[in-house]
């Protein structure tokens, strides 16, 4: 018989992390299921540091720690692609299957702790405009409004930035396009970069279209000072791929937390289907663990699916023998979601001095509700402090410079001229939900016989007038700062339509006040199945500009009281 919980949570990342935690307070019995390993220990992540640091540079990705360190198995299964899910370049055999006509471009991990892993821990608010689109554009194709409001979820902001720790600026933020605050963050905000600094002071009073150019020190999960037994930034400048001190959040924190309350934790363990019973409530988990194949089942009044916007449709398409559960709307793996983004990059005539703290410290949120949102989407900036980012390493630099024979004195006056000038300024924009956007099985099979994720994805030009503003209002700035042209790089958005991906995996399980609209209720119940929820970005019905996990921190820890309150009404 399989064991029977309160709740069994699907996935361990900040969204399950979260659930698990909070039910576990509330003395619930919660089963934690993950497909990752799990490395909760200072040596594990001593361990994903060496493999990074060791790594050939080329070899630097945002997944490379987690990819096979050592020859271990790390963040593997018997069938290597399922775990390597690395796809930009994509892998020789990607675990995702893909159809065009574009190409999806961002990753995820397979770990305890998910993706947060090798996230930046950037952690802005979304603003009220973002929940009603389809209300403030309605003319604009595939806009949304979500079934609850900012007000809804304010104090649930609150409530996430407390438990991952954002460092911020209250005054700075509080009202920036209606955005109010109630409490203040936990945290004083990280120091601004000294390039960032520069470019506040030699544009101040800048307006671009009757817009003000404004700097704002980034809302981060990262600490500041001390907290929560962990320590502050050390500016090791390495955020993605991993923080060798956990000064930044990731979701073993509350893994951890939940296992010490009681939490029971399955590692290895690959959800196979939710099976129904007569009433249609979720009646049993299976699963296998790796890498034998083990087979396991568990019962659960209530079952959380939290695994993101490509695993959870794919455990709930391939449930019920594969005819689907969850799904009376038809919209199970529609509405797939990026920031679809890209950057400028440019050589200051002044020093900026970057690689000294964070990846990022400011951002310029100026354009997420600019006037001609209804044509053209929302886009955030955000300002490099690592050079030219992964466009440009610094070994990049020297090799260029040697190539061209320079050599003693004059090799290193050209090296520091250079690094100490690099300034990129990236965007990231706002994709509206496509039905056309989806995630659908594969009938190729992973190494457990257990279908692969397919994905149908293209960007609009909603998206590509949305880019093509970014990079005039970046080329602007570069020009007020007196950078030459010739010392620009943009990529092209206009023939080539190139963007890449910001790992901002959204849609898929829409939330929204009617079952023949939506998967999920304003709760994220499954309309179908009355002991389902869903937790994560999947519900988004539509994904703002700007990075996803502190809205779907919020989010996790509203779906927990409510799940609090069907167990004990």
């Amino acid at each position: 018989m399989p064991n029977e919980y309160d709740v069994v949570i699907i996935g361990s990342g900040v969204a399950g992390a979260l659930v698990a935690w909070k039910l576990a307070q509330a003395k619930c019995q919660v089963l934690l299921l993950d497909a990752g390993e799990k490395h909760l220990e200072p040596a594990d992540r001593a361990q994903f540091v060496k493999a990074f640091t060791e790594a050939n540079n080329k070899g630097k990705t945002p997944s490379q720690p987690y990819v096979n360190p050592n020859n271990s198995k790390f963040a593997f299964s018997p069938d290597t692609t399922d775990f390597k899910l690395k796809t930009d370049p994509p892998p020789p055999s990607p675990y995702y299957l893909q159809e065009g006509p574009k190409p999806f471009k961002s990753q995820y991990q397979r770990l305890v702790g998910g993706s947060t892993w090798a996230w930046r821990g950037n952690s802005p608010r979304y603003i009220p405009s973002d929940f009603k689109l389809k209300t403030l554009y309605p003319n604009l194709k595939n806009a949304q409004d979500w079934p609850i409001n900012y007000d809804d979820l304010e104090p649930w902001y609150c409530d996430a930035e407390d438990a991952l720790g954002v460092s911020g600026d209250d005054k700075e933020w509080d009202g920036v396009f209606d955005a109010y605050r109630s409490r203040k963050v936990p945290l004083p905000k990280i120091a601004q970069a000294y390039g960032d600094l520069q470019l506040k002071k030699r544009l101040k009073g800048l307006k671009i279209d009757g817009t003000e150019v404004r700097f704002f020190g980034n809302p981060q999960a990262r600490n500041s000072r001390k907290y929560d037994g962990r320590p502050a930034c050390e500016g090791n400048s390495n955020c993605i791929p991993i923080c060798p001190i956990q000064a930044k959040y990731d979701a073993t924190v509350h893994v951890k937390k939940a296992l010490k309350l009681g939490v029971e934790l399955i590692e290895r363990a690959v959800v196979t289907e939710l099976k129904l019973d007569q009433a249609g409530n979720i009646d049993e988990v299976t699963y296998k663990t790796w890498p034998d194949g083990t087979p396991g089942s568990a019962k659960g009044k209530i079952v959380v699916l939290a695994t993101h916007a490509i695993e959870t449709p794919k455990i709930l398409l391939m449930s019920r023998g594969g005819q689907g559960i969850a799904n009376a709307s038809g919209l199970v793996g529609c509405n797939l979601m990026d920031h679809p983004g890209g950057e400028g990059a440019a050589i200051m005539p002044f020093p900026v001095y970057p690689f000294n703290g964070p990846q990022s410290t400011s951002c310029i949120d100026s354009f997420r509700n600019h006037k001609l949102r209804g044509e053209s989407c929302a886009f955030r900036l955000t300002i490099g402090n690592d050079g030219w980012g992964r466009g440009k390493h610094p070994f990049d630099s020297l090799k260029d410079l040697t190539d061209r024979k320079l050599f003693g004195a004059e090799l290193r006056d050209e090296l520091n001229h250079l690094v100490t000038r690099q300034l990129r300024i990236s965007y990231a924009t706002e994709q509206l939900p496509d039905p056309a956007n989806r995630v659908v099985l594969a009938a190729e099979k992973d190494g457990f016989d257990i279908q692969r994720p397919k994905i149908s994805y293209t960007v609009d030009d909603y998206v590509f007038n949305g880019m093509k503003y970014a990079q005039k209002i970046i080329k602007i700035l570069f020009t007020e700062l007196g950078a030459k042209e010739n010392e620009w790089e943009f990529s092209d958005v206009v023939v080539d339509k190139f963007f890449s991906g910001s790992a901002h995996i959204m849609g898929t399980t829409m939330m929204g006040s009617t079952p023949q609209t939506s998967v999920v209720d304003a709760e994220c119940r499954s309309h179908d199945h009355p002991n389902l929820f869903i937790a994560g970005g999947s519900v988004f019905p539509t994904g703002s500009c700007t990075n996803p996990t502190i809205t779907l921190a919020a989010l996790s820890l509203r779906v927990a009281a409510s799940i609090k309150n069907q167990l004990t009404p």
